[in-house]
C-alpha cells in the first residue's frame, strides 16, 4: 500500500491551501485599512470619537436642562487622536439649536468651564488633556426654546 497522496486529493488540498492563504491575507489587508482608515482621519474628522443628543419631542420640559453623556456609570476617555476635547455642533438651527457644553473630569463634582457651541461650528471644551483621561461632556439647552440638539465630539 502506498503512502503517496493520489494526485486528485493532492490538488484539492493544494487549493484549499491557496483559497485560505489568500483569505488571511484579504483579512488581514482589511483590518490594517480600517485601523489606517480612523487613525488617519484625525481630529475632527470622522469617524468621530462619539455622537450626543437629545430630544424633548413633546415640549414636556420647559427651560434649561444640564444633560451628562454617556450616562453614569460609563465614561469616555481621552485618546490621542487629539489634544483637546472637542464638540462640533450639528444641529440645525431651528428645531436643534446652539447649546453650551463643558467637560467634567471623573471623580470632580463640577466640570471646567461653560463654552457656547454656535449650530455648525467646532469648539474646544478642554485643552492638553492627557491620554487616558476619564471625563463626562455636560450639556446644558434651553429645551423651552428648541426641541434638542446633536453633535459630535472628538478626543
Amino acid at each position: 500500500m502506498s503512502t503517496r497522496t493520489p494526485a486528485r486529493t493532492h490538488r484539492r488540498l493544494t487549493r484549499l491551501a491557496a483559497a485560505a492563504a489568500v483569505t488571511v491575507m484579504t483579512v488581514a489587508v482589511a483590518l490594517v485599512g480600517i485601523s489606517t482608515a480612523a487613525q488617519a482621519a484625525g481630529c475632527r474628522a470622522a469617524p468621530y470619537s462619539a455622537k450626543l443628543g437629545a430630544v424633548d419631542a413633546f415640549m414636556q420640559y420647559n427651560g434649561v436642562e444640564t444633560i451628562s453623556y454617556p450616562k453614569y456609570p460609563s465614561y469616555y476617555r481621552a485618546t490621542s487622536q487629539c489634544r483637546d476635547i472637542q464638540i462640533r455642533n450639528t444641529g440645525n438651527g431651528k428645531d436643534y439649536g446652539p447649546f453650551d457644553a463643558c467637560v467634567n473630569f471623573y471623580g470632580r463634582a463640577t466640570c471646567n468651564y461653560w463654552t457656547h457651541v454656535p449650530v455648525g461650528q467646532w469648539r474646544n471644551i478642554a485643552t492638553n488633556v492627557k491620554d487616558g483621561t476619564k471625563f463626562y461632556v455636560w450639556v446644558r439647552i434651553d429645551l423651552g426654546r428648541y426641541y434638542g440638539f446633536t453633535a459630535v465630539g472628538d478626543w
